[in-house]
């Protein structure tokens, strides 16, 4: 199927690479020590999760590091025609820096205005325009989720299903040969997708797609339709802790991610046309780490592709405390009501961390700092790496920050077939996957799989 070893590629240390910022983690765990000084802003800008920097992708739209790095990955999805160049721009233009409401609010506004062009659209039988306004239109609906936390606001679950119906009638319109699915799951269902390739063979190889911590496997659109076009099936899924199945049935992210991707190649066996000795499994961003995990459990997956590759998500956590303040962590562990203190008055005075926090309480299920960490630790696959059989494709850009180092360290301690695949500065594609260069990404990683798959 591949081939024994990949050739690897060194790549340049990222000059973002410090993930949720020097400030958020210095900043709180400063503050537990008694430094309040250091919780002062630095900037008359929200200090986002991403420092700023002179890179052409350090775009700066909403005054907030993060959101504009979130405005980027929606502004890169006009070359696969989910989203228009202008519509993000000016959504952008009326996003409040920090402001997780007027996030939310601008990209339904947006949403609903091309809805409503849609619906014009079709009722006067343009259906191609209609179908391509639909799928622009249920772009925007996810991306209004994408930085907002307030769970009890009744507008999150109706722009959720908004997003799913939109989508579903956009890919009728198009042609997309798309099937909505739910898997059985623990007493429940994962909400998913099959995408069937009009160009496949009678037994044709499929990619299980995942996504990570924020976006959703839909909008992963350069691997899904880059897929059926070259005779490849997908069947994407929404896992506990992401997208619906978050919002629609409040599941958690779990360490033992094979619980989650089992049922999903249980329901891929089914399907007529897919060869089961050709089942691939791909995640993204966070799902670089949980892909892996999946990967050393369950057997029947023949290849599994990381985009990054991560071999241990809570050492890329837990290494900006020890890289800004060493002893952070031990302090921690000892103390850890004061630790939760300072990071909760941290966020209660910077609204970019006020965001993460409930973020990730929200989708790992804890209620404080100390909690959330004790359940991070559990994310390494250090101790099970070894256990991995299949190939492994890692891709990885050179100017990775969500996990910066963590790709090498993964093909490392792989003992399989394995393969880094570099995307670089010069190419100008060296960003966390591959935002804003998905058309060389889609070609690069389908012109591997069809020579090894």
């Amino acid at each position: 199927m591949v081939k024994p070893e990949g050739e690897r590629t060194a790549g340049s240390p990222s000059r973002r690479g410090v993930l949720m910022g020097a400030g958020l983690f210095a900043g709180g765990a400063a503050a537990a020590l008694g430094l309040r000084s250091a919780l002062a802003p630095v900037s008359k800008d929200v200090q986002g999760i991403n420092p700023r920097g002179d890179a052409w992708y350090d775009i700066r739209l909403t005054g907030d590091g993060l959101m504009d790095n979130q405005v980027l990955w929606f502004l890169s999805h006009a070359t696969h025609g989910q989203s228009d160049v202008g519509d993000v721009l000016e959504t952008a233009s009326r996003i409040q820096p920090g402001d997780e409401r007027s996030w939310f609010e601008a990209w339904i506004q947006t949403a609903r205005r091309v809805h409503g062009h849609a619906q014009g659209a079709e009722a006067k039988g343009h259906l191609l325009s209609a179908g391509q306004a639909y799928a622009r239109a249920a772009n925007y609906y996810r991306a209004a989720t994408m930085h907002y936390t307030d769970l009890e606001d009744p507008r999150t679950l109706e722009v959720t299903r908004q997003a799913a119906t939109t989508f579903e009638k956009s890919n009728g319109l198009l042609g997309y040969d798309i099937q909505p699915l739910a898997i059985p799951y623990e007493g429940t269902t994962l909400a998913a997708y099959f995408v069937r390739s009009p160009h496949a063979k009678p037994s044709a190889p499929v990619i299980l797609l995942h996504q990570g911590l924020h976006a959703w496997p839909e909008e992963t659109k350069w691997v899904w339709e880059g897929a059926t076009r070259r005779g490849y099936h997908v069947l994407m899924f929404h896992g506990p802790g992401q997208g619906r199945s978050l919002r629609e049935h409040r599941l958690s992210f779990r360490p033992d991610w094979e619980k989650a991707v089992s049922p999903v190649v249980d329901a891929a066996e089914r399907i007529s046309g897919v060869d089961p000795r050709r089942i691939l499994l791909m995640g993204l961003s966070f799902g670089g780490a949980l892909a892996p995990r999946a990967a050393a459990f369950e057997p029947r997956i023949a290849l599994c592709i990381a985009n990054p590759g991560v071999l241990s998500w809570w050492e890329s956590t837990s290494s900006h405390f020890n890289r800004f303040l060493p002893g952070s962590l031990a302090l921690l562990k000892s103390h850890p009501e004061q630790f939760d203190q300072a990071i909760t008055a941290l966020a209660d005075r910077w609204p970019t961390a006020q965001y993460w926090l409930r973020d990730v309480y929200w989708k790992h299920g804890a209620r404080s700092p100390s909690e959330l960490f004790r359940k991070l630790e559990e994310f390494t696959n250090e101790a099970i790496v070894d256990r991995i059989r299949c190939p492994v494709l890692i891709m990885e850009g050179e100017a990775e920050d969500a996990s910066p180092g963590q790709s090498q360290k993964l093909y490392d301690a792989l003992r399989g077939p394995k393969h880094l695949m570099m995307f670089t500065h010069e190419e100008a594609a060296p960003l966390h996957c591959q935002a804003a260069s998905t058309a060389l990404a889609e070609a690069r990683l389908f012109d591997w799989l069809d020579e090894n798959v």
